[in-house]
C-alpha cells in the first residue's frame, strides 16, 4: 500500500496549542473554512495547560462531524468494557469516583468532555493499533489525529519549563496528524505542527510505523493514547488503490455555539484533492518545548 493525503498544517503558535493546530489541519483537509485562531479560542484548555483528544473531538462533533476514537489507554479504559455491550460513560464515572478523580482539576473537566462526546454521538472503539489499521484508514481518505509521547517520537531529551534536561525533565505529550502510509518501507507521513521539532526541524516528514505506534501507546502517560478519526457527515472516500485522486465534494458543518443555543449550518467550500510532497530537511531545535 502506498497512500498519501494532501494534509497541510500550520505552525502551532505556542507549545500548548499542538492539539487545536492539528485539528485545524484536519478541518482544512476537508475544506472547512474555520481559521486556526478560532479553533484555538473555542477549544477547552486544561488548568495545567494543553488539551486532550476528547476536547478536540467534541469541537468537531459540535461542527457536524462524525468522530471515532480508537482507544488503548488502560489507565482509564478497561478492555472488558468492549467485550460486551457496556455503558462506557457510566463505567468511567464509577472509576473516577472510586479513584477520587471526580473533582480533580484535570480529570474532572476531562470527564465532563467525555460526557459531551458521548451525547454528541462520538464512538469509542477498542482494538489493536496496527500498521494495517493506519493504512486502511488513510486508504479510505481519512487523516488520523493522534496524541503521542513526543519524547519517544523524537528520541529527544526530556524537558522542563526552562528547556531540555535529561535528568530533571519529564516526557511531554504532542498531537500530530498522520497523512500517509507506505507498506514497502513501513513508514508513515506525518504533518507536525511543531516546526522546530528536535528530530526533523520541518512540519512534514516520515517516521517508522513501529516508532509511531510506540509513541502512541506511551501517549497514555499524558492521558492520550488513541487515534481520532473525523469525517463530515455524508463525506465519501476520495482515495482509491493507494493514490490521491482529484475529487470534488461539498459537505455541511455546524458552527460551534455555546451550550443551549441552536447551531447554525454553513456550506463548506468545494475543494480539489492534490498530492503533496514531503520534506526531510533536518534542522536542530534549541530550547523548544
Amino acid at each position: 500500500m502506498n497512500v498519501e493525503l494532501p494534509v497541510l498544517i500550520e505552525r502551532q503558535p505556542d507549545y500548548t496549542t499542538c492539539g487545536p493546530t492539528a485539528l485545524h489541519a484536519v478541518y482544512r483537509y476537508f475544506g472547512d473554512p474555520i481559521d486556526l485562531a478560532t479553533v484555538i479560542k473555542e477549544t477547552p484548555k486544561l488548568p495545567t495547560g494543553g488539551t486532550l483528544s476528547v476536547h478536540l473531538a467534541v469541537h468537531a462533533l459540535s461542527r457536524g462531524y462524525e468522530a471515532v476514537s480508537w482507544v488503548c489507554n488502560v489507565r482509564h479504559m478497561d478492555p472488558t468494557w468492549f467485550q460486551k455491550p457496556t455503558d462506557v460513560l457510566a463505567k468511567l464515572k464509577e472509576r473516577a469516583a472510586a479513584k477520587g478523580m471526580s473533582d480533580d482539576p484535570r480529570y474532572g473537566p476531562a470527564l465532563e468532555a467525555v460526557e459531551q462526546y458521548v451525547q454528541l454521538g462520538g464512538k469509542f472503539v477498542w482494538g489493536d493499533l496496527t500498521p494495517e489499521l493506519i493504512g486502511k484508514t488513510l486508504g479510505d481518505g481519512l487523516p488520523i489525529l493522534t496524541g503521542t509521547n513526543g519524547t519517544y517520537l523524537y528520541q529527544c531529551a526530556r524537558e522542563t519549563e526552562a528547556g531540555a534536561d535529561d535528568v530533571r525533565g519529564d516526557a511531554f505529550g504532542h498531537f500530530i496528524v498522520l497523512a500517509g502510509y507506505r507498506s514497502g518501507d513501513q513508514s508513515v507521513a506525518i504533518a507536525d505542527p511543531l516546526l522546530d521539532n528536535p528530530a526533523h526541524g520541518t512540519k512534514y516528514y516520515r517516521a517508522n510505523v513501529y516508532r509511531l505506534l510506540g509513541a502512541i501507546f506511551l501517549g497514555v502517560g499524558t492521558d492520550d493514547g488513541n487515534l481520532l478519526v473525523l469525517r463530515p457527515k455524508g463525506w465519501k472516500p476520495t482515495v482509491k488503490k493507494g493514490k490521491a485522486v482529484k475529487a470534488r465534494r461539498t459537505v455541511k458543518t455546524r458552527k460551534t455555539v455555546k451550550a443551549g443555543k441552536a447551531a447554525k449550518t454553513s456550506k463548506i467550500r468545494r475543494t480539489t484533492v492534490k498530492s503533496r510532497k514531503t520534506s526531510n530537511v533536518r534542522k536542530t531545535r534549541k530550547g523548544a518545548k
